[in-house]
Formats: C-alpha cells, structure tokens, sequence
C-alpha cells in the first residue's frame, strides 16, 4: 500500500502539468474567422518558445503578435535578425474575439518587400 502511495502523488503531477500545457496552447480557438490585417511599429521582438511574439504599436495601441512556434517561423525563412524596433511591418491573420484584447495569431508576417507564411496550410 505504501508504493501505491508513493506512485501516486509523480503521476497526479504529471496529469496537472499535462493539463496546464494543453490549456496554454489552446489553437486557434480564441481568434475570430475574420481575416484581419493590422501595419505597426515594432517595439519589442521575443523570438522563443511556445510561439515567437513581438509587441507592436498601432494608432497609438500596444498589439501582442502571436506568431508561430521557432521551428515554423524558421521554416518560413524568417528569424529576429531580420526585424528591429522601429521597423513597419504588416500582420496578417486574425484578432482575438474578445476586442478588449490587442492580440493576433499572424498566419503571414510582411518585413520590408519580404512575405513570410508562417502557416502556409491556412491559406
């Protein structure tokens, strides 16, 4: 019965930490169908796991740019050395259904004359 015991406290962790992951990465379930396309400045560039972001400026409002995991974004030809606060681009994707919210999952990132698809299967 002490085994038992001793097995069961790892494995209830392992299904918490399972459960908190999934719910992190939660999809495209948030995002509205719309398309939405959104030009800025950018602040700040956090390339890295989950998902690569940058934090842009827009009429004035802060957007969070969800973009894709470093493994697509990479597949896609596009790393943080190629963009630097200050730099215009374009997002293209889809906003969050909750619009108290300056989020989108960007499907396509424009930098300079450069068109990155970051989900080419979206299309």
């Amino acid at each position: 019965m002490t085994r038992f015991k001793c097995l069961k406290a790892p494995t209830v962790c392992v299904f918490i930490l399972l459960a908190a992951q999934t719910h992190a990465h939660h999809g495209w379930s948030w995002y509205s169908n719309e398309d939405f396309t959104l030009t800025a400045k950018v602040l700040e560039i956090d390339f890295g796991n989950p998902h690569d972001r940058m934090t842009v400026e827009a009429d004035g409002q802060q957007w969070n740019l969800l973009l894709s995991p470093p493994s697509r974004t990479r597949r896609s030809g596009l790393s943080a050395d190629m963009i630097q606060p200050g730099d215009t681009i374009t997002a293209y994707g889809h906003r969050d259904r909750n619009l108290e919210n300056y989020e989108m999952k960007t499907e396509r990132l424009q930098v300079g004359d450069t068109l990155f698809n970051l989900y080419p299967r979206r299309d």
